[in-house]
């Protein structure tokens, strides 16, 4: 029978915080129609007839693991978190393959909010409603949230007891899950429904309840612009079939990873879409900047550098400081693009999809003729050398004259993405 009300799971740690789990479960339940599964993540074993999946469920994945079974309430905060993530990401990851989860929510402090998030972060795909109410939500979110759509909730006061306030911020958070899992819920239920009657597919879905998409579907195509969190952020968008093409145009963070500044996307920037062999078209946006913050936070290797080893700077803003990459640096920076457009590929002796466009008029607003970072000695170093390591391989270089925020290169590029969307699919007039 298909479900008819969505599910949303509730992770906590029920030893330390089961009245305020309990709370939540029945705040959501007062107002909406929806199942709610109570998910125990603590360190010491309870037991109480709300809780739908207690500590004897890591014991099962123990045995089916065949690793001795670990009791968990002998472990120090650091080593229960490192060992129940993996079999509760697990069981939350099979839970959703049976399309038995539509949203999740966890409240807890420091731990329950690392467990949990590491939950969120490592079983469900982008998309999946998820919402975590933590004390920590005030400070530095990023190592909770990585790449995912997690929602932080402030608790404001401490998940210690509950009173007056902290009830009020866990109602509105009961609302929110709610309205978030209903709307996820009737939108795959719909489509769902509707792909019943849609003849073959060209593939299927990994780790999405989203229906897979047939001949006469859109492209679903990636754009890549400044900034590594959406970088990263496309990675795993690639890596979960949620993108059907990339028109990656903007690879500064690899400047970032190779020399040193905060925007690094990580070494396995290209990899996602190198593995899965997706129609792809790549460019060097702005390759001749590496990032800090203010003046006072460039190391000291580059902010006191001289003669031929002086530093090219240029204020973004307050807050922000680019710098000019060496000639040197670009010709590391090429082969750390050159290796991860090829390694791990797959199968492109016989379909390569990747096409890489230079633009040899510059690879910023700052790299044009009459301003602050245009230096054709680097830039030449970055082009032949990404040229020479991709020599002999399926992936093509294009040489276009243009700076690569010309107008004319934006067509030529999205031209170029568009013919190798028409090869893949068959040579159809699927919209790109």
């Amino acid at each position: 029978m298909p479900r008819t009300i969505p599910t949303i799971l509730l992770l906590g740690t029920c030893d330390t915080k089961l009245s305020e789990l309990l709370y939540t479960k029945s705040q959501i339940e007062k107002h909406t129609l929806c199942q709610v599964q109570l998910m125990d993540i603590g360190r010491n074993p309870i037991t109480h007839d709300k809780i739908t999946f207690g500590q004897e469920i890591y014991s099962s994945y123990f045995t089916s693991l065949k690793r001795p079974t670990v009791e968990i309430k002998t472990l120090d905060r650091t080593e229960y978190i490192d060992t129940l993530a993996p079999y509760a990401s697990s069981f939350v990851s099979d839970l959703f393959a049976e399309k038995k989860v539509h949203g999740i929510i966890g409240i807890g402090g420091s731990c329950g909010t690392a467990l949990a998030t590491q939950v969120m972060r490592d079983a469900l795909p982008v998309g999946v409603p998820k919402l975590m109410v933590s004390t920590m939500a005030s400070g530095d979110v990023g190592p909770y949230i990585g790449q995912t759509d997690i929602t932080m909730m402030y608790s404001v006061v401490d998940i210690a007891g509950r009173n007056r306030l902290l009830e009020r911020v866990l109602g509105n958070a009961a609302g929110a899950i709610a309205g978030m899992a209903r709307a996820y819920f009737e939108d795959v239920s719909s489509k769902s429904t509707a792909v019943t009657s849609v003849p073959a597919t060209t593939g299927t879905q990994t780790g999405s309840e989203q229906p897979s998409q047939t001949q006469n579907d859109t492209v679903r195509i990636g754009i890549t612009m400044f900034g590594a969190p959406a970088e990263k952020a496309m990675e795993r968008l690639i890596s979960e079939d949620q993108l059907d093409a990339v028109l990656d145009l903007t690879t500064t963070e690899i400047a970032d990873e190779v020399v040193g500044g905060v925007l690094s996307a990580g070494p396995t920037r290209l990899c996602a879409a190198t593995k899965r062999n997706i129609p792809r078209v790549l460019s060097l946006g702005a390759c001749d900047i590496v990032n800090f913050g203010t003046p006072e936070s460039v190391p000291y290797v580059f902010a006191q550098a001289t003669g031929p080893h002086k530093r090219v700077f240029h204020p973004h803003n307050s807050t922000v400081t680019l710098m000019r990459t060496t000639k040197e640096e670009c010709v590391r920076i090429a082969k750390v693009i050159a290796t991860n457009l090829l390694e791990g590929n797959a199968g492109w002796e016989r379909d390569c999809r990747t096409k890489v466009i230079l633009p040899l008029g510059g690879v910023s607003l700052l790299d044009t003729p009459e301003n602050p970072f245009w230096n054709p000695v680097a830039d030449r170093a970055l082009f032949t050398t990404l040229e020479d390591e991709l020599r002999g391989s399926e992936i093509l270089v294009v040489r276009d004259g243009r700076p690569i925020n010309d107008p004319g290169f934006a067509v030529a590029a999205a031209d170029m993405l568009c013919e190798l969307i028409r090869k893949h699919r068959g040579g159809g007039s699927n919209t790109a």
